[in-house]
């Protein structure tokens, strides 16, 4: 009697062919095959949006005028000066001491609007990914990284906006 006529041959050639068979129709290797397309899919998406994000950030300026309008700051992405302007002329009648406090206004005002910035176009990427509920978001401590500055104006913006609103409507009054 032959290995294959007892039924122990066959058996074993069924074993042999049982892990591709079992593999195709088993649920739990279907559900881990369908969660890792899924993870591997928003990871794709989460770094073209990253990219995205990088390409739009370095191209990002921001002018902000001084409170008395008589200096423009405007940075770069990572907070760096790329332009200052004095305008109407109104530097030849400060001092020297008014003018320093200005432009320091205008540029940290300009930082800070910087930064914010890109704590908002940096913000999706700090939640978790949708789908993947075992991986949380990042933590960024961003006052650790702009300053304290930056998040007390984030909570405060709506104090700044209006004192603003208050020097133009001053200022329309003066003409």
């Amino acid at each position: 009697m032959s290995a294959g006529e007892s039924g122990i041959g066959t058996a074993r050639e069924g074993k042999d062919d049982g892990p591709d068979a079992t593999m195709a129709v088993n649920p739990y290797t279907e559900s881990l095959s369908a969660r890792l397309a899924e993870t591997l899919s928003a990871l794709e998406s989460v770094t073209s949006d990253m990219a995205r994000a990088k390409a739009e950030l370095s191209e990002a300026t921001r002018a902000v005028r001084s409170r008395d309008r008589s200096v423009e700051a405007t940075v770069g992405p990572q907070g760096q000066l790329l332009d200052l302007r004095f305008l109407d002329n109104k530097y030849r009648t400060m001092s020297s001491t008014e003018l320093a406090s200005s432009v320091l206004e205008a540029v940290s005002q300009a930082r800070d609007a910087m930064s914010r910035q890109v704590m908002e176009t940096m913000a999706p990427f700090t939640r978790p990914l949708p789908g993947v509920p075992d991986m949380e978001g990042m933590d960024i401590d961003w006052a650790d990284l702009f300053g304290t500055g930056v998040s007390d104006e984030q909570e405060t913006g709506l104090r700044k906006g209006d004192a603003r609103l208050r020097d133009e409507i001053d200022e329309d009054g003066e003409e």
